[in-house]
């Protein structure tokens, strides 16, 4: 028995697609987003807007708020 290479390769990719399934749950910064927005267009760092939230009652980790500002901003 030989080993394809090709066929194994698209295999496992199909097992991939099946497996990972997309985030439906929306982030907890969202409910924030307006005012998160307008502090970091103020040019607000990042560690700032972690310390605001903070405040706010939510404690999340800064790379969260970094990821959150990336794909919203």
């Amino acid at each position: 028995m030989t080993f394809n290479v090709k066929a194994e390769a698209l295999r496992l990719k199909n097992e991939k697609k099946l497996i990972s399934k997309k985030r439906f749950k929306p982030s907890k910064l969202d409910k924030h987003k307006q005012r998160l927005l307008a502090l970091y267009e103020e040019d607000t760092c990042i560690a700032n807007l972690q310390r605001w939230l903070l405040r706010k009652g939510m404690r999340v980790h800064w790379t969260t708020v970094k990821r959150w500002v990336q794909k919203n901003a």
